[in-house]
């Protein structure tokens, strides 16, 4: 009996995150470790150290959709078991990002009466419950429900209510929701592989989390990030998570562009857009002839060739559209100030040599190219802003979000067992 209890708090001390993107299937696994010395003085108890890391190629995902559910098992199962032997642990749950089923912010108000003369607990759970019922509108599924600061007898915004005297309390809320369709039916394939999800994150959430600083959330910043299929977006202000969207575009967009305006294939265009792809041209670039295979010739391969700047121009059209959309979104949500006076770029597509001067233009603000927060044992080729989403989940599954979740809306499809709220509350308790 003591070995198996002592057996369950090792596999509850693991933290399992994956993220399925277009590109790449990312699996990293976590264990929570108390604190070294010099950091206890910060109050932090434990962090989370990373002790198994794997990803592979996508198959049968598009835009972060399941789309042929076989293809995409096995690209999972792939990348999973290669983190578990680098770990030496087998996983049983996994928190899982979510860019995909039409990705909305909805910020409104909600408001209850105060049955006693102090609020309590359970005036709070109310009101958050009531908030999530409304995002929770025309079958959505709800990803996030977050107060953003709340209101006592329609007085001016406090950060926390409790104990305070009122008759009526009121909550800004920022909920994050989603189509639950295709959501649904990623988390069977996940759960296909004997994975139980016991997590949902938005994906521009956790992007953010990992690539942006607490005091540029304090004075407000947008990040972007660029992944293969997707674009996604959000936006922190005074501290907290305040908008994101997502549109299904992304860098492998530009290199489906290259491929079929060279008629080469589309290994040889990554690579052309890899070594020679820029948002800017240079004058040199009239001058670099790049050659290339034609495709479907091959028995005899015939090449041909195109001019880097000719390349620069393909790219740079896609780049702007995908730019020209994300900023007219942004415009669209009325954030204004919210959104800060500075970009930051991330996800695998910002690699593109002068995207953030590019970026910088096309948003009349500054951009910084962001890279994931450091995170103990995290291998030096998972550093890079293509693993930015990853890392952000296991700074989410650290961080006290202040999330209305309860145990019966989290429980995922009912093929495995665990709840994401036991994970960060062991995580804050333990040691």
């Amino acid at each position: 009996m003591d070995h198996q209890r002592g057996h369950n708090a090792k596999r509850q001390s693991l933290v399992g995150v994956l993220d399925v993107g277009t590109s790449k299937v990312c699996c990293m696994i976590a264990k929570a470790m108390p604190v070294p010395d010099y950091m206890a003085e910060t109050g932090q108890k434990t962090q989370l150290r990373v002790i198994g890391f794997g990803h592979q190629r996508s198959q049968g995902i598009k835009s972060g959709m399941i789309v042929h559910m076989d293809a995409a098992e096995k690209a999972i199962r792939a990348a999973v078991d290669q983190a578990e032997r680098m770990a030496g642990v087998i996983i049983d749950d996994v928190i899982l990002s979510i860019s995909c089923g039409r990705l909305k912010s909805d910020i409104f108000s909600a408001s209850v009466g105060i049955a006693t003369e102090s609020v309590q607990h359970h005036d709070v759970g109310k009101v958050m419950a009531a908030a999530r019922d409304y995002a929770a509108r025309d079958d959505r599924m709800v990803l996030h429900t977050m107060a953003t600061g709340y209101r006592l007898d329609d007085d001016s915004l406090i950060s926390d209510p409790h104990g305070m005297l009122a008759e009526r309390l009121s909550v800004d809320v920022h909920a994050v929701a989603v189509d639950s369709s295709p959501i649904k039916n990623l988390m069977l394939c996940v759960e296909r592989c004997h994975l139980s999800v016991v997590g949902l994150v938005s994906a521009p959430y956790a992007a953010g989390l990992s690539a942006i600083s607490e005091e540029e959330a304090k004075l407000g910043v947008t990040c972007i990030e660029l992944g293969s299929g997707t674009t996604s977006f959000s936006v922190f202000a005074d501290g907290h998570f305040a908008y994101c969207d997502a549109i299904a575009m992304g860098g492998n967009h530009i290199t489906l562009d290259l491929a079929r305006c060279l008629s080469a294939p589309i290994e040889e265009a990554e690579r052309i857009k890899t070594l020679h792809g820029c948002a800017f041209a240079a004058s040199s670039d009239e001058g670099e002839i790049i050659s290339y295979p034609v495709v479907g010739e091959l028995e005899a391969p015939q090449y041909n060739q195109i001019s880097k700047a000719q390349v620069v121009q393909l790219v740079q059209e896609r780049i702007e559209e995908i730019l020209q959309m994300t900023r007219e979104r942004l415009d669209a949500a009325g954030l204004g100030d919210t959104a800060g006076k500075h970009i930051v770029l991330t996800g695998g597509a910002s690699q593109l040599a002068g995207l953030s001067d590019y970026a910088a233009r096309i948003f009349s603000k500054a951009v910084r190219l962001g890279r994931p927060k450091h995170l103990p044992g995290l291998p030096e080729h998972g550093v890079g802003p293509a693993f930015t989403t990853p890392t952000g989940i296991l700074q989410y599954a650290m961080r006290d979000t202040g999330e209305f979740n309860p145990h019966a809306q989290t429980r995922m499809l009912g093929t495995g067992t665990g709840y994401f709220s036991r994970v960060g509350q062991w995580i804050r308790e333990s040691f």
